[in-house]
């Protein structure tokens, strides 16, 4: 009888359903905090600017140090929790994170801001590797896609309650003790975590696939063919991501002449379509096995909704409708997105795949605003859309190439 080609482990398999419930709900409360201290400190430059007499490009240096530090050290994290179990590397990530955001509000200098800001980037590059680990490893094989998605929708919510909460204290107090207290509150859920260390132990009964665990930083793991299209996979949808969230409502304006509250809200929409289709595609990804063709499934039928939007003359309701379908074709990726790169994963080495192939979120993000940013200086608003469709259709052709490497189910077979 064929299986799935998920590897199973013992630990996994032996799962009960409430356990898989508080594996996840600790997992993405770490992954929460992580997103939330993204955009925690956004809001805060203006009133950080005004108390410490420094420029905006000074302001600017703080986001970019830390996601420098974030992105560059993913892949390393990703062989740290390949040596010694992703739940040391997640709680150390976690502490250094929540310390270094509280910290930030005490400092009476911009250098030390600066040095807290790198080392909270740092901390901030452990929850991919660490994260899917522990969920790969510790939750059931029927419930693996509904973790990731949960997992996803956690960071989501964290990037969109930052800025209200982050605001609301910093009114009530001063930006300073808002910091302290974004941190301290990150610290309790590391003490949470370190009191259910034995729930979030990824290597329980797998000692045989450590055992095959690349040598060294294992650079060989990392440029195979599959691992390679997950990289360009993840750089297509930071592309389509920050490009859209960056460029939507500038481009709505343009080409239809809205005003910028109503682009921004068929952004919102557009948004909350991505989480809804999140969720669901945690459902799909469990029960499908070519998660080559949900993505392409997905990606197809948003990008036919941009090249709609950018062709064809609609009204208001019609052009918010068709972004609404498209943020959540989009979402519904993610799910599969995650679980093609476990499934792609040798033994062992799932921490730096995941951590190789989340930096390609960062180089996209990257990428993304010059080349929209282009199309938008030369008066191509439409090129916007047609530009992120072709894009998902590039993601498409990287989905069926990394699929090529996955175990099909007949080699499987008992």
């Amino acid at each position: 009888m064929a299986v799935n080609p998920n590897r199973i482990s013992p630990s996994a398999a032996a799962a009960a359903p409430g356990r898989d419930g508080a594996v996840i709900g600790l997992v993405c409360s770490a992954h929460f905090f992580s997103h939330f201290y993204i955009f925690a400190i956004p809001p805060m430059l203006p009133l950080i600017k005004a108390d410490l007499g420094v420029t905006y490009t000074e302001m600017g240096l703080l986001l970019t140090l830390f996601s420098l530090a974030s992105g560059a050290s993913q892949y390393f994290m990703g062989v740290l929790v390949d040596r010694i179990g992703a739940r040391w590397v997640l709680t150390g990530g976690m502490t250094l994170l929540a310390s270094a955001i509280a910290m930030m509000g005490v400092v009476p200098v911009y250098g030390a801001l600066a040095a807290f800001a790198l080392a909270a980037g740092l901390g901030n590059s452990v929850f991919h590797p660490a994260d899917y680990t522990i969920l790969g490893a510790r939750v059931r094989p029927g419930r693996v896609g509904r973790a990731f998605s949960l997992h996803t929708f956690s960071g989501m919510a964290g990037f969109t309650a930052a800025p209200i909460a982050m605001t609301v204290m910093a009114t009530a107090w001063d930006w300073r003790t808002a910091f302290v207290i974004a941190g301290a509150a990150g610290l309790l859920v590391v003490a949470v975590l370190m009191s259910q260390m034995h729930l979030l132990d990824d290597r329980h009964g797998e000692e045989p696939a450590l055992a095959k665990a690349p040598a060294g930083l294992g650079l060989r793991t990392i440029v195979s063919p599959p691992v390679l299209f997950m990289f360009l996979f993840f750089f297509v949808i930071a592309m389509v991501a920050m490009g859209m969230s960056g460029f939507m409502p500038a481009a709505l304006k343009t080409q239809f002449g809205m005003s910028l509250v109503d682009a921004n809200l068929i952004l919102t929409g557009f948004l909350a379509a991505t989480g809804v289709g999140v969720l669901f595609g945690g459902f799909v990804a469990d029960r499908l096995q070519r998660l080559d063709v949900v993505a392409a499934v997905g990606f197809a039928g948003a990008a036919a909704a941009l090249v709609i939007v950018a062709l064809v003359p609609l009204p208001y309701p019609a052009i918010l409708t068709v972004f609404l379908f498209a943020g959540f074709m989009i979402g519904m990726i993610s799910p599969s997105r995650d679980m093609m790169v476990r499934n792609i994963s040798p033994p062992g080495a799932s921490g730096r795949v995941f951590g190789f192939v989340s930096m390609g979120l960062d180089l996209g993000g990257v990428a993304a605003p010059i080349l929209f940013g282009w199309l938008m200086d030369r008066g191509l608003p439409e090129g916007i859309f047609i530009g992120a469709a072709a894009v998902l259709l590039l993601a498409i052709v990287a989905g069926f190439g990394a699929n090529r490497y996955v175990p099909r189910p007949a080699a499987a077979a008992e």
